[in-house]
């Protein structure tokens, strides 16, 4: 037997009956849509970003250190939208695909959840960035909302909230990292470094850029071994800024140098920071 779900739409005081399947079908039009504005979006900031960094380069080169770091400070502003960029565009993509694998209600009660989440967070990130595409996903958040509100459903019927929102953020912590890791990519590294950066440090320190934190078990052992300093070590250069003078760190993790190095090595490896000698 097929399933119809009849929507009561006003709009121009007309009344309309849309089947699920189609309404599904326009909610995945409209957020393809949203897609392709936020990709226009992005190379445009990609384009913008190069005329700034060429104008960077320009001033550092004639000794014009006031306006290379005013170039610079531009483009770390250009970076930090095109990452929310990005990161909204893999979020919507990853919608998109969940939508065209309902095909049944039954399939509506146990996808609806995280997309809704994923929307309306992804929503809230481009309110301040590009606001036309904010409000075209905020009704079509609501035009969502609608549809379970229209099938009727139960108390009993209602899908795991907190199950979706898990979910919701688990794929949008996904996206954030992998947009992070493509801005890294595609945009070069700045001659100068912005206003606000940490200072370089002096000779005999690592600085370590603090990637996005993963869950990681750590080992439990009667003596510190690298697996479990990781996790202090982390948070140590959390708060020093991603900078680590070896002595002043061992002095106050109460870890020898070996355990710290090797705790190092450990949190690059996890991806968790990219060292770099100074």
């Amino acid at each position: 037997m097929t399933w119809k779900i009849f929507s009561f739409k006003v709009g121009r005081d007309m009344f309309s009956r849309i089947p699920l399947k189609e309404r599904i079908a326009q909610a995945i039009y409209r957020l393809e849509t949203q897609l392709a504005k936020l990709e226009q979006t992005a190379s445009r900031l990609h384009q913008r970003d190069k005329e700034m960094f060429e104008r960077c380069i320009g001033a550092e080169a004639q000794g014009d250190l006031a306006h290379a770091v005013i170039y610079a400070n531009e483009c770390a502003e250009i970076r930090k939208m095109a990452k929310i960029v990005l990161s909204s565009q893999l979020a919507l993509e990853k919608v998109i695909l969940r939508l065209k694998t309902i095909e049944e209600v039954g399939d509506i009660l146990t996808h609806l959840g995280p997309v809704l989440s994923i929307v309306k967070e992804t929503k809230s990130k481009l309110t301040g960035v590009i606001p036309e595409v904010s409000h075209e996903l905020e009704e079509i958040t609501e035009y969502l909302n609608g549809t379970v509100a229209e099938a009727g459903l139960t108390p009993e019927m209602t899908p795991n909230v907190e199950a979706s929102s898990e979910e919701a953020k688990r794929v949008l912590e996904e996206a954030s990292a992998i947009a992070e890791q493509k801005v890294k990519e595609i945009y070069p590294t700045l001659p100068v470094p912005p206003t606000g950066e940490t200072p370089e440090a002096s000779e005999g320190q690592l600085e370590a850029e603090v990637l996005p934190e993963a869950k990681a078990e750590v080992a439990s052992s009667p003596t510190p071994s690298p697996a479990e300093v990781k996790e202090k070590l982390y948070e140590y250069l959390k708060q020093h800024g991603g900078v680590l003078t070896l002595a002043e760190c061992c002095r106050e993790l109460n870890v020898p140098e070996e355990t710290v190095n090797e705790a190092l090595e450990l949190l690059q490896q996890e991806g968790r920071i990219r060292l770099q000698q100074r």
